[in-house]
């Protein structure tokens, strides 16, 4: 019988941070990767016509901008612990705290990426002890 596999999350500490904070980041499925990326659409297919007339095929890739840029740190990261804002206050964890937090540190994103990678090979390292027990 076909089952879901759940949301699989894992806390993460920020490296070096005076405060202390951490980040939870959740594994992106496949389909919420494909749904991520219909949304900023990264390349277009268009056909032209050639020199000669025949129709070629030409592939434009369109890099999010804006916002759309910070689509996959926003679905990935669903809360944090110990992250303040500019007045010293502590920061919600929005998309628009998100974003700003990216866009003001050039090492959030970095650090997100790298635990999705993290959080990804623990997922597939899980599966796989499943699979191979569940044939024993």
């Amino acid at each position: 019988m076909a089952r879901l596999s759940g949301e699989r999350v894992k806390w993460f500490d920020i490296p070096e941070d005076p405060d202390g904070a951490k980040v939870k980041i959740k594994h992106l499925k496949k389909g919420e990767v494909n749904d991520i990326e219909d949304q900023i659409e990264l390349y277009q297919t268009m056909l032209r016509p050639d020199a000669a007339g025949k129709m070629q095929q030409e592939i434009k890739v369109n890099p999010a901008k804006g916002d759309k840029r910070y689509a996959y740190l926003c679905a990935a990261v669903i809360d944090w612990e110990k992250v303040f804002g500019a007045d010293g206050k502590p920061m919600d964890c929005t998309d628009a705290n998100k974003i700003l937090l990216a866009r003001d540190d050039e090492t959030f994103g970095p650090f997100v990426s790298k635990s999705r990678i993290a959080l990804t090979e623990l997922v597939a390292a899980e599966r796989e002890a499943a699979r191979k027990n569940s044939k024993a």
